[in-house]
């Protein structure tokens, strides 16, 4: 596959993420390979995100009204040309030079979708160290929902497609539910390799005011599973204690007892970063990585 150089396409779905969508846009240009389409696809944006759009000619973009994420997702993969297929959101953004990587995992024909390492980025501009994403099987996704590496993963254009895409039913998990339907098919390529970057910010969707709507949305595509009800009820549980351990800091930082920088973080950031930075030193030696 890689002697043809494949067409690589990058779907950003985009609403009102102007202050972070030209960062975006810049690591998708930043790559160190000759192929690549970079279709947005923008929810009728009220902010500057259509003047930014405007101002790169090689983007393929829409700005219309939409059913929400999987919708935009969709209608991006409709637009799209490219064999492999990469879905990055408008307020997260690649590492530099990867996508000639990325490429030389499907040479293998059995390669259906890659998931490579994700890192968390955060308004101040600090960042944990990446992490190793977790082994991705159908029975661990069922058991732990929130292993998913989206920013990180690259897809086989036809296995999508197989897929009849993303789901617009689903608002919060529609990542998770192509995961899931995907596994059943097909695991993933994991690689041990730096991809991509999460950006946690205040307008994100994955805040903790969205937990208990994403775990509806997961509950019902564990049951379509028909997964045993002990999972059910215990990944229930896990977001419910997850939702009040979020509102529970919200209100402590509203009165003062917390920090004001711990709002989008993490309390244990420093302890996640001592575990982070031992486990990489561990797994990968003196691995040279880029700035």
């Amino acid at each position: 596959m890689s002697k043809n150089h494949p067409l690589v396409s990058v779907i950003t779905p985009s609403f009102n993420q102007g202050v972070y969508i030209e960062q975006t846009i810049q690591s998708v240009l930043h790559q160190n390979y000759p192929r690549v389409e970079h279709i947005v696809v923008d929810g009728g944006s009220t902010d500057d995100t259509v003047d930014i759009l405007k101002k790169y000619p090689h983007l393929i973009w829409i700005s219309e009204k939409d059913r929400g994420q999987a919708d935009a997702l969709n209608k991006g993969l409709a637009l799209s040309k490219g064999d492999i297929v990469g879905w990055i959101n408008s307020d997260d953004y690649y590492r530099d030079n990867i996508f000639g990587a990325v490429v030389s995992y499907f040479d293998s024909a059995d390669t259906r979708w890659v998931v490579g390492n994700l890192a968390d980025v955060f308004d101040d501009g600090s960042e944990l160290l990446f992490r190793r994403s977790p082994k991705i099987t159908f029975d661990a996704l069922v058991q732990g929902p929130d292993i998913v590496r989206q920013q990180a993963t690259f897809f086989r254009r036809e296995s999508l497609a197989a897929m009849g895409g993303w789901n617009p039913d689903h608002h919060m998990a529609m990542d998770y539910d192509l995961w899931i339907r995907l596994a059943r098919v097909s695991l993933p390529t994991m690689v041990n390799e730096d991809w991509a970057f999460f950006r946690n910010h205040a307008a994100q969707k994955s805040g903790y005011g969205n937990i208990l709507r994403q775990s509806a949305e997961i509950t019902t595509i564990l049951q379509r599973e028909k997964v045993a009800l002990r999972l059910i009820v215990s990944h229930r549980i896990k977001a419910r204690w997850f939702w009040m351990k979020g509102l529970a800091k919200e209100r402590l930082i509203d009165v003062g007892i917390i920090p004001q920088r711990y709002r989008l973080r993490p309390i244990r950031q420093k302890a996640r970063q001592a575990r982070s930075a031992e486990s990489a030193l561990r797994s990968s030696g003196n691995r040279d990585r880029q700035p």
